[in-house]
C-alpha cells in the first residue's frame, strides 16, 4: 500500500464513482481500477460494492476510510515540516547593462542554480550611471557596469572587449587593413553616449585632441540597432567591439586602430557589507567572467 493508492481510494469514496474520481485525479479510469484492484489484493478485502448509481463502500472500505484520511493528513504535515526546515530563498537584484547577450544571461541563471541554489534572481536593466545610483540607494544588490566603480564598493573586472572601428563598406577607408586614429579625421563616427560608457568620451576626445585629429563624433545611445542608428546620423564609421560589429554590422569591415588602445570594460560592483547570498552570487559572477 502506498499514499497514491490511498489518495485514489479516498477520491472514489468521496465521489462515489470511478469515472468521476478519475476525472478529478486526472488519471485514466482503467489505471484507477488497476490501482484499486491491487490495493484490495494487498488487504485481502473488497473495498467497494458496485451499484447502478456508482459504488459504495463495503464494511472493510468504511473501516479504511478514516484511517486513510489520517495517514494522508500525516503525509501532508510531514511534507510541511520538512519544507519549513529548509532555509528561506532570498531574492538578489542584479543590474544588467543594455545589450548584454541573452545567451550570457541564460548561462548565468544555469550557473547560479548550481552554485547558489537558495536564491531567486531579479534583473534590472539600466545603464552604468543609473545602476551606481540604485546601488547607493540600496535598490540593487549587484551592478554590472561599463566603468570602474567608486572605491566605496567591492568591485572586480569581469571582462573587457577591445574596441575598433566598423567602416561603411562604400567608404574608401573600408579597403584598408591598417587603420590609425588619423584616418578618422573628418569622418562622422558613431560612438556610445556618456550614459552608456561614461569614460569613453573623455578618452576619445583627449586622444584625438593630442593627435590633432578632428573626427565628427556622433555620441548616441544605441544597443541592438547600431546599423539603424548609423544610417540615421549618416555615420561613416562606428566605434564598437568585434562581437557587436559581427552581429549588427556584418558587411562593415572592422579593424582595431593601431595607435589607439580602447576597450569596453565590464565591472561587477556590490556593497562591501552585504548579505552572504549576495556575496555568493557575486563570486559566481566573477567566476563566469574569468
Amino acid at each position: 500500500m502506498d499514499f497514491r493508492q490511498l489518495r485514489y481510494f479516498l477520491a472514489i469514496a468521496e465521489h462515489g464513482s470511478f469515472n468521476k474520481a478519475a476525472a478529478h485525479l486526472l488519471v485514466s479510469q482503467p489505471s484507477l481500477t488497476r490501482q484499486m484492484a491491487a490495493l484490495e489484493r494487498q488487504l485481502g478485502q473488497a473495498l467497494f460494492e458496485r451499484t447502478p448509481r456508482g459504488v459504495t463502500l463495503t464494511a472493510a472500505g468504511s473501516a479504511l476510510l478514516g484511517h486513510a484520511r489520517q495517514l494522508l493528513a500525516l503525509e501532508r504535515s510531514t511534507r510541511d515540516v520538512v519544507a519549513g526546515a529548509q532555509p528561506p530563498r532570498e531574492i538578489v537584484v542584479i543590474g544588467v547593462p543594455p545589450g548584454v547577450p541573452d545567451d550570457w544571461l541564460v548561462r548565468l541563471v544555469g550557473e547560479l542554480q548550481r552554485e547558489v541554489s537558495r536564491c531567486d534572481l531579479n534583473y534590472r536593466e539600466a545603464g552604468s550611471t543609473e545602476q551606481l545610483l540604485l546601488l547607493r540607494q540600496g535598490r540593487l544588490d549587484i551592478g554590472i557596469v561599463h566603468q570602474a566603480p567608486p572605491a566605496e564598493y567591492y568591485s572586480k573586472l569581469l571582462w573587457q572587449e577591445p574596441l575598433g572601428v566598423a567602416v561603411r563598406p562604400t567608404h574608401p577607408l573600408a579597403g584598408n587593413d591598417d587603420w590609425r586614429l588619423a584616418d578618422l579625421d573628418g569622418l562622422r563616427v558613431l560612438v556610445h553616449s556618456r550614459e552608456q560608457v561614461p569614460t569613453q568620451q573623455d578618452s576619445l576626445t583627449a586622444a584625438a585632441t593630442a593627435a590633432d585629429v578632428r573626427p565628427q563624433w556622433m555620441f548616441q545611445h544605441f544597443v541592438a540597432h547600431a546599423r539603424a542608428c548609423a544610417e540615421a546620423v549618416r555615420a561613416d564609421a562606428v566605434l564598437v567591439g568585434r562581437h557587436t560589429a559581427a552581429q549588427q554590422l556584418p558587411d562593415w569591415p572592422w579593424r582595431r586602430l593601431r595607435d589607439l588602445s580602447l576597450a569596453m570594460t565590464t565591472w561587477l560592483a556590490r556593497p562591501v557589507n552585504t548579505r552572504t547570498v549576495v556575496q555568493d552570487v557575486a563570486d559566481a559572477l566573477i567566476g563566469m567572467g574569468r
